[in-house]
């Protein structure tokens, strides 16, 4: 049963985002774009529209997946309490467009709908299959504390190396990366997923980086996966890292797509990869390896 309940949630985050870009498509074309394989002209109010309704339906998408993979480990009641929360957001990407005043695909808007019904079916039955009951604990002072240190090193580091490295594309190459990505493997997923939203979405705003919302899907998920490999060895937690440097780049990469047009997506997906996430990886790793051999007694906390 968990297994199918899975291979739901997959159909279903699949089915919103593919409506979601034969929606973005229709959007384009609104705007007089009818190929996203060329450099993209749009206005920056359409620029920020789209990104918008794309990072609620690509949010959709991780969640939903997050809650079939945690049913199919049996925490159960978790993955139907996610699978709402993607209900949630995709009910954002489907109300955003006629918000925004463009015109509706139907195709589109009928694949998203499917989803969200989907969703909402692996949500109650998340919610009524047996499985096993995990307490959540919230964050406790000391977590509290390093999210709000580590969340400041990240804005500082992001924002004054993205002010020194602009992105001839659009945007900043910076390496705060490395500093979610100690937080992420010392002290978890929370702490290292709440330091990829805060800090990361601070130095955006004082960059002036008017699409900060993308951020918070990018950076956040990025901390978090990272943040599996606390106590693994080194072969799991480079995987997991890798693995969270390719989402945080594709998130970014799903919108500019849209938004610059596929050549310039992929030079910055290069450098969002590449030049960002692996080198925040190496810097990440050594320096982890360094605060475990000095302070021991921080990883058992």
């Amino acid at each position: 049963m968990n297994v199918k309940l899975f291979i739901l949630s997959v159909f279903a985050g699949a089915s919103v985002m593919s409506g979601a870009s034969l929606q973005a498509m229709t959007m384009l074309r609104f705007v007089g774009v009818e190929d996203v394989f060329q450099s993209l002209s749009i206005s920056n109010v359409d620029k920020i529209n789209f990104a918008l309704f794309l990072t609620f339906s690509f949010s959709s998408l991780i969640i939903t997946l997050w809650a079939g993979s945690s049913i199919l480990r049996r925490r159960t009641r978790v993955g139907g309490l996610l699978a709402l929360v993607g209900l949630t957001s995709g009910f954002g990407s489907l109300m955003l467009p006629p918000i925004f005043g463009y015109p509706l695909s139907i195709y589109g808007i009928l694949l998203i709908i499917v989803g969200l019904a989907l969703t909402g079916l692996l949500g109650y039955l998340g919610l009524n299959t047996p499985g096993i009951d995990i307490k959540t604990r919230l964050l406790t002072p000391v977590d509290i504390a390093f999210v709000a240190v580590f969340s400041a090193l990240t804005a500082v580091i992001t924002g004054s190396t993205g002010m020194v490295l602009p992105s001839p594309t659009g945007g900043y190459t910076n390496v705060g990366d490395t500093v979610i990505f100690i937080a992420a493997l010392l002290l978890g997923s929370k702490v290292g997923g709440l330091v990829g939203v805060i800090g990361p979405v601070v130095a955006d705003l004082f960059v002036g980086y008017p699409r900060w919302f993308v951020t918070v899907l990018a950076h956040g998920s990025e901390g978090f996966i990272a943040g599996l490999g606390k106590g693994r060895n080194i072969l799991v937690q480079v995987l997991l890292l890798l693995v969270s440097g390719f989402v945080m780049a594709t998130t970014y990469f799903i919108v500019n797509v849209f938004t610059k047009g596929y050549p310039l997506a992929v030079i910055s997906y290069m450098r969002d990869f590449f030049g960002q996430a692996l080198v925040s990886i190496v810097l990440g790793l050594v320096l982890t390896k360094g605060v475990e051999k000095v302070l021991p007694n921080l990883i058992k906390k």
